[in-house]
């Protein structure tokens, strides 16, 4: 039997970096809604989308905590 699944726990106001370029040439975006589907805006052009949270897990490079004086956590691969 396969070890437990963990889901990171998304929080809104939370910064992610992607490892995907967002054609604009911004990585960081805003975490508005989490759920089962995450709503995200851009940090450079403020362009709204809304993902599957796999599909998110999948491509965050780095979490940014609101509170910019804690480390940033990287995400495992």
């Amino acid at each position: 039997m396969p070890g437990r699944f963990h889901l990171y726990p998304f929080k809104a106001g939370e910064t992610v970096h992607l490892k995907k370029v967002h054609p604009c040439g911004g990585h960081l975006w805003l975490i508005e809604r989490a759920g089962s589907d995450v709503a995200l805006r851009c940090l450079t052009c403020g362009h709204r989308i809304v993902m599957p949270r796999q599909k998110l897990e999948k491509s965050i490079q780095q979490v940014i905590q609101r509170d910019q004086t804690e480390q940033p956590r990287q995400i495992r691969s």
